[in-house]
Order: structure tokens, then C-alpha cells, then sequence
């Protein structure tokens, strides 16, 4: 099977918008004269369409960074989501500031939220009251309390809940509480036109891993589960020990929800969905053509700790959701 990216760039995170049987993929992009850890910082969105989640036709470049350094998305473009309301579709994405300089001479030390807007999916205008998210310092953790001087702000997927007829927006935070290692947590927001947001307290705050990336959430069986991507040197000690016999991976996680206000949680310590062994990291949980559960991710490389090899920073097949009696998710070839 020929893995889809662009020719000659890098691809990693991404997010699938489907709309009458056609796959609409945005991913981050970056040459592949980079080397794999400064694409972070040449990252646009890419676009691609497909009728099968398998066959990718590339349509080019649709979202860059400003090119005036003082404007909030100066920098790159970081992962997000797209979606539709009314005749309008909605691209949120993360991007930082190239006048935001940290004390270790890091450039863009704070992550914000913003979104552009489209009629056709290819041509798209950013908002001019961007960014429309940042972490609030009542429930977030702020640039000059984090242990590396990093505002975390940033992976935003926006969802409709038909009970409060409201949009909700779960995104990557660091909690303002709690061990400096290890605040991790989704944060999550509010609003019922999609341009302004009421912050809210996180979705799920557990403080036992560093990060939580790119979360993306589906609803099954009257349940909501929320996936999100963590790296094995992220977990703290004690969370190490509770797991026990089982290691710390990197890959992607779940927790579980009854409501999209409620608190996620894990079901058992068995919450992995892929992790070392399956060189994959973030991921989208979608409907198939067939109408089932799919997981797609993207291959790992060096940035990551692994071997880089032909796989590396290209988007994975589909793989099939199984859910067993306790509502536990699996992945499994078809």
C-alpha cells in the first residue's frame, strides 16, 4: 500500500472533514529539507481529498503563517479542526507570535487559538478578531509559571451538542495546579456562533503526564471518548509505578465521557489504542464509507525517538474500531 504525503514534505498532524461521501484532509506540511524537528517551526496546512481513506489526491497549500512578525500567527500553523455552519466552513488552528521571545531565546512561547473561515474548503480568510482562544489564568497554566517558559494553548476540536444546542472546543493546556511536570490536561470552551468563547475549567486534568496532544473526540453507544496523544518520557513516576507491569508509551490514549460537560476519565489503566510498538502518534477516530469506527494516524520518525524509515511523517492506512463488552476500544487490521 503506498502511504500518502506530499511529495517532498513532511506530513504529521491532521484532521478529516467529510461532507457527501468526500474526505477532506488538512494536515501540517513542512520540505523535507528540514530536518524532522525544525518542520515544527515551517509548518502550513496542507489539503488533500479522498473517496476512500486510502487513495489521497494532494491539492496544494491552504493556510500560512502571517508574513508580518508582530500579527498573532506569525510563526507556523499548528494542528486544528474544520467544520460547518450553515454555509460556512471553519478551519481552527494554533499558531504563536514572533514577538513572543522566551528567556532561553525560544521563539513564539505562547500557543493561541484563532480560525478563518471558507466557502469552498481551498480559499480561506482569516478572522480578523483573532486568536479567539487562550488559556485563562484561572484555570490554565501561563507563560512564566511553566517549567519551560511555554504557554500551551493550542490542538483545538470544535463539536455541535445537540442537548445545550452549544459548540464546544476541547484543546492541548497545561492546568494551573498541581506538580510543574505534570499538568498536562485538555482544556475546554464554549460558544454558540463560533467566533466567541467562554473558557471553561479542563475537560480532564489527571496530572500524571507532561503533555496531552490533539484531542479528538466521537460518540459511541451514548458515550463520548476522547483520544489524545502522549510520549513515554511524559509520565510521571507515580503514574509509572500504578501501571505497572505496563510501560509508558507513546501513541495515542482515550478517556471517556457520559456528557461533552462531564469529566473524562479512563475506564481501567488499560487505556492505550496504539502505542510503541505501532509507530504511530495522534490520530482521528471517523466514520468509514462503510458507515464503521476507523483510526487514522501518522507514521513516527526520529523526532519522536524512533528510527526514522520509508514510513516516517506519512499518513497511515484506516484501521478498524472494535469496542469490547466493557466499551473499550481496540484497533485491528482490516
Amino acid at each position: 500500500m503506498n502511504l500518502y504525503a506530499p511529495k517532498d514534505k513532511f506530513l504529521w498532524d491532521f484532521w478529516i472533514y467529510e461532507e457527501n461521501g468526500i474526505y477532506h484532509l488538512f494536515h501540517l506540511e513542512a520540505p523535507l529539507n528540514d530536518d524532522s524537528h525544525s518542520r515544527h517551526r515551517n509548518s502550513t496546512v496542507g489539503y488533500a481529498v479522498s473517496k476512500d481513506l486510502i487513495n489521497w489526491e494532494y491539492k496544494g497549500t491552504v493556510l500560512k503563517a502571517s508574513d508580518l512578525e508582530e500579527d498573532w500567527d506569525s510563526v507556523s500553523i499548528w494542528t486544528g479542526c474544520t467544520i460547518k455552519k450553515d454555509d460556512t466552513y471553519y478551519m481552527f488552528y494554533t499558531s504563536r507570535c514572533k514577538k513572543d521571545i522566551a528567556e532561553d531565546g525560544y521563539v513564539g512561547h505562547t500557543q493561541r487559538i484563532g480560525v478563518a473561515t471558507s466557502k469552498d474548503l481551498i480559499n480561506w480568510e482569516k478572522y480578523s478578531g483573532n486568536p479567539i482562544i487562550v488559556a485563562d489564568k484561572r484555570y490554565y497554566e501561563k507563560q512564566q509559571e511553566a517549567y519551560n517558559k511555554h504557554e500551551g494553548c493550542r490542538d483545538p476540536f470544535v463539536v455541535y451538542d445537540e442537548d445545550t444546542k452549544m459548540y464546544y472546543a476541547f484543546f492541548t493546556a497545561r492546568d494551573k495546579n498541581g506538580h510543574p511536570n505534570y499538568r498536562g490536561c485538555i482544556g475546554r470552551a464554549r460558544s454558540r456562533d463560533l467566533l466567541n468563547w467562554e473558557i471553561m475549567p479542563p475537560a480532564t486534568s489527571p496530572h500524571v503526564f507532561t503533555d496531552m496532544e490533539v484531542p479528538s473526540l466521537h460518540k459511541h453507544n451514548g458515550k463520548w471518548y476522547m483520544i489524545f496523544a502522549v510520549k513515554r518520557e511524559w509520565y510521571s513516576k507515580e503514574y509509572i509505578e500504578k501501571i505497572y507491569p505496563r510501560q509508558p508509551q507513546t501513541g495515542v490514549l482515550y478517556f471517556v465521557s457520559d456528557s461533552l460537560l462531564g469529566e473524562f476519565k479512563p475506564i481501567d489503566d488499560d487505556n492505550v489504542l496504539c502505542g510503541n510498538d505501532d509507530l504511530l502518534y495522534t490520530g482521528r477516530i471517523i466514520k468509514s464509507p462503510k458507515g464503521e469506527d476507523v483510526f487514522l494516524s501518522w507514521y513516527v520518525g526520529d523526532d519522536e525517538g524512533f528510527t526514522l524509515n520509508e514510513m516516517s511523517y506519512k499518513l497511515s492506512k484506516p484501521y478498524k474500531i472494535i469496542y469490547d463488552e466493557c466499551e473499550r476500544m481496540k484497533i485491528i487490521d482490516f
